[in-house]
């Protein structure tokens, strides 16, 4: 059966201001500045290679040269999708990749949808698939079925503060969003469930955007969340990446010499060095 994967662009256009701006409700002020995260192993920035849907291209495509490199990523996966190849995600899973919540069917506009309806439905169920077949200590982060960040009825703050406390109630440590700059150290535990993320394949198949956006990463000392769905010897539909383009990205990565990790793992480490400089502080109180 061929994998279900439906389109996002009709929704991109009227979600990716609220990915990228939705931090604006909180009204708390960015500190002006921020003393540079020290990555590990003296790396100049962060990246998490993220796959969103469970799709067979990912396994067939994407895994060989992850393993090349001998990197690890974050696989979102849909119970619709992944059951199909299940015995190979769990291989996947062991070798030390990430497996996350993506829902259960990848629902996309939820106007109609009420917390309760979500979080037993979609959010709920595939948490119980996830730990049944890749055990309950696995991270538990999440990315947005189509990067929609609002649920249910209301205004912007509404819907977003709506799916949030859905997804905080579920214990869900980071979520990532469609769209948004490099990720700023300084913001991350703040921003844990709207951490931005850059799809490259999105506009077109070619490698130009994303090496634009690694290098701003670079530049920033900040983290990377890169977005791939299909990858496929040749782009067939809006947002699949060729395996040349993919891969080419991938090289780039190397060459900038990058820490590259799944994102929850990635998450972890910026936690824990914000916790690590907070405490002195307020053991000085």
């Amino acid at each position: 059966m061929a994998d279900f994967r439906p389109s996002r662009r009709s929704l991109f256009a009227a979600t990716a201001g609220l990915a990228a701006g939705v931090g604006g409700f909180a009204g708390a002020a960015k500190p002006a500045a921020a003393q540079p995260l020290r990555w590990p192993d003296g790396k100049r920035a962060a990246v998490s290679l993220t796959y969103d849907d469970g799709l067979n291209s990912q396994l067939d495509n994407a895994v060989p040269e992850l393993n090349r490199y001998g990197w690890k990523a974050t696989f979102f996966l849909t119970e619709a999708n992944a059951h199909w190849r299940l015995a190979d995600w769990e291989a996947l899973a062991r070798a030390g990749n990430e497996v996350a919540n993506h829902t259960m069917t990848h629902p996309c506009a939820l106007a109609h949808w009420s917390a309760d309806q979500f979080a037993r439905s979609e959010l709920g169920p595939m948490d119980g698939y996830l730990d049944a077949n890749f055990g309950p200590d696995r991270a538990k982060t999440f990315a947005y079925p189509c990067g929609y960040l609002g649920l249910g009825q209301g205004d912007r703050r509404r819907r977003f503060a709506r799916y949030r406390r859905v997804l905080e109630r579920d214990g869900v440590v980071a979520a990532r969003t469609t769209a948004g700059g490099p990720n700023r150290p300084a913001d991350v535990v703040a921003d844990r469930l709207r951490l931005h993320a850059f799809e490259p394949a999105d506009d077109s198949d070619v490698v130009g955007p994303a090496l634009r956006y690694l290098n701003e990463t670079v530049a920033q000392g900040g983290w990377a969340i890169l977005v791939f769905h299909e990858v496929l010897p040749q782009a067939k539909a809006e947002g699949d990446a060729s395996v040349a383009v993919h891969n080419r990205i991938l090289a780039r990565i190397a060459e900038l010499d990058l820490w590259c990790a799944p994102m929850g793992q990635v998450f972890d480490y910026v936690e824990a060095a914000e916790r690590s400089v907070a405490a002195p502080r307020l053991a000085g109180r």
